[in-house]
């Protein structure tokens, strides 16, 4: 675990909302029909559509649906989240440590990514669905 400051709860910006993973660590990394980091035991980010991961030297293309592409999110496996925030328009963006980021966009077809997570009592619980296109997120 690092220095950074754990954000306990999700924060609304003028654009986005600021999410509680902060200062966490990716402890499992999934593969099934789309791909799922699971965040400290307790918080998943589920990627159902295609998406970006950028390393210091290079930025590639995963799509959940083709196994060739995904092998590179392996290397988010024990990586710190410095940054997470879901943009008002669905897009949603992790930055982690070693200048490692990860960006996906709203599917015009479906839900692109969704987070869960919390540990009631101790944290609450919630979940956050990014819509199709021009529908923004959703909450419950």
């Amino acid at each position: 675990m690092s220095d950074v400051m754990v954000e306990p709860t999700i924060r609304e910006e003028e654009d986005h909302f600021v999410l509680p993973l902060t200062g966490r660590e990716v402890d499992q990394v999934c593969v099934d029909y789309a791909v799922t980091l699971v965040i400290d035991g307790t918080d998943t980010v589920r990627l159902d559509s295609p998406f970006t991961v950028s390393f210091p030297d290079r930025t590639l293309l995963i799509d959940p649906q083709r196994l060739d592409t995904v092998a590179p999110v392996l290397e988010l496996f024990r990586a710190v989240i410095l940054r997470a925030w879901a943009g008002k328009d669905g897009s949603l963006v992790l930055m982690f440590d070693d200048d490692r980021s990860l960006r996906i966009e709203p599917d015009p077809d479906g839900e692109a990514w969704e987070i869960g997570g919390g540990l009631p009592p101790v944290s609450p619980s919630y979940r956050i669905v990014a819509l199709p296109t021009g529908s923004g997120i959703e909450f419950s």
